[in-house]
């Protein structure tokens, strides 16, 4: 009677094995899905690529997603209950996609591409959420993903003495402090991605990685803020202290930590008041208090600028279904409509693509008026104005779904909340929320989180 058992012993040791080999196979895969998206800038620049492979990562993304998919086994009843939420949401907004395009005779690719740009950190996240990772899985995937960080600030430290001796030269007309990229090295906004990956990743190595001294995670966040100086990113600082004080906000039933929240915020910006007018580092964030021609002209100032693609979007509508449907996918104010279109049109237009109507009128909008010129904050192109100017109200409303979603099932602590009200708040300021090695960071760091939040629970 003895041999039965360990035949039993053998098959249960079996399954173990090969569950822990689908493991390592799967958080693999999806660091790999992640890594074509964020060295794909500065592999294309120093290679001299093709510049389709910026592309290829939404192909490894849902390779990945499919893999996970397929050979995912899970019994967990909130794994399952939260993957089919994300699931069933990110269907409509591909139906709010297609209809809108129907609707406005939009090209099919427009759809494909449009869909990919809005879904495709949803579909990461899925994929994450969906794999049953172990605790050496997540501290691996977690290294991997700071070594990542690590390798775009220091490519961001190099760039600028390259750049100031004339050893390194800025793409398109840049100056040399845009050409602070790290690697998303170059890019028309890459030192904004850059430096925004840079604050996450100090901010999680700060807080969470506590086997490092406590010395070296401050020096972490100071050397990010470094980055944000060098790079003249001061848009970073800007988000980050409005998702920081919409964040206290969301305290309110936590009379502590709102309180808590409050006093740091209020420190927080007299300190940087202080620096602004006493230090030389700081000097640059004078602009934001001694520029009140920009603030305070209601007619042609910064905010009358920022909402003229509204009103170029509000000129085109000809029917109540462009209320509910849009302009149509990549027709407007987003990244597709504002730049991607035009800049692959040789590879988009064989395939189909619809031009988009409104680009020729924004961009001599914004090539004609100053204040867009000179900065980026008051740029009529921005993300929530593309995503309703493309789809409506509904598709709109589709995709803040999305966000609460994520925002009531996986954002387990302040950390992942702040950072989705860090992306809420970028996509009013061009369209960094439409950028994949940003979007992908960030779902990556909310998909650890909300795993070790898990195990740390289980283990209670």
């Amino acid at each position: 009677m003895q041999p039965l058992p360990q035949k039993m012993d053998l098959a249960i040791g079996t399954r173990t094995i090969a569950k822990k080999k689908y493991i390592i196979k799967s958080s693999t895969l999806i660091f790999f899905a992640f890594a074509t998206a964020f060295y794909s800038r500065i592999f294309c620049t120093i290679t001299r690529a093709p510049s389709f492979l910026n592309f290829f990562h939404f192909l490894t993304v849902g390779f990945a997603l499919a893999v996970v998919l397929v050979t995912n086994r899970s019994k967990d009843r909130k794994q399952i209950a939260i993957a089919s939420l994300l699931s069933s949401a990110i269907l409509v907004l591909l139906g709010a996609m297609l209809v809108s395009a129907l609707v406005n005779n939009a090209g099919f690719i427009n759809v494909v591409f449009n869909f990919l740009i809005l879904a495709e950190p949803y579909l990461f996240l899925l994929a994450i959420v969906c794999i049953p990772l172990s605790s050496a899985s997540i501290k691996k995937i977690r290294n991997w993903t700071l070594i990542s960080a690590l390798i775009n600030f220091l490519l961001a430290e190099i760039q600028k003495p390259l750049l100031s001796a004339g050893l390194l030269f800025a793409a398109n007309g840049m100056d040399e402090t845009d050409g602070v990229q790290g690697v998303f090295f170059a890019t028309g906004a890459g030192g904004y991605v850059s430096t925004a990956v840079s604050v996450s990743a100090a901010l999680y190595f700060l807080l969470f990685f506590k086997t490092a001294p406590l010395w070296l995670r401050i020096l972490s966040l100071i050397g990010a803020v470094h980055q944000i100086l060098i790079a003249d990113t001061k848009q970073v600082i800007l988000t980050s202290a409005l998702a920081w004080m919409l964040l206290g906000l969301s305290q309110t039933r936590n009379v502590k930590k709102f309180l808590m929240y409050a006093t740091c915020i209020v420190l927080a910006i007299a300190a940087f008041i202080w620096a602004a007018y006493n230090l030389e580092a700081f000097e640059v964030y004078k602009y934001w208090f001694s520029r009140s021609d920009i603030y305070e002209n209601s007619e042609t100032g910064g905010l009358a600028v920022k909402m003229q693609g509204i009103h170029m979007v509000l000129a085109h509508w000809r029917s109540p279904l462009n209320w509910l449907f849009g302009l149509g996918p990549g027709h407007t104010l987003g990244r597709l409509g504002g730049w991607s279109i035009r800049e692959y049109w040789h590879l988009l237009s064989p395939l189909g693509a619809s031009n988009p109507p409104l680009y020729d009128d924004i961009w001599k909008f914004i090539n004609g008026n100053w204040i867009a010129l000179t900065t980026t904050l008051y740029v009529p192109l921005f993300s929530w104005a593309g995503i309703w100017g493309d789809l409506g109200w509904f598709g709109l409303g589709t995709y803040l779904y999305l966000g609460f979603i994520v925002w009531r099932n996986l954002c387990l602590d302040d950390f992942s909340r702040f950072l989705v009200l860090t992306v809420a708040v970028y996509g009013f300021f061009l369209t960094q929320m439409e950028e994949p090695g940003f979007m992908l960071t960030i779902a990556l760091f909310i998909g650890i989180r909300w795993h070790e939040n898990r195990k740390k629970a289980l283990k209670q």
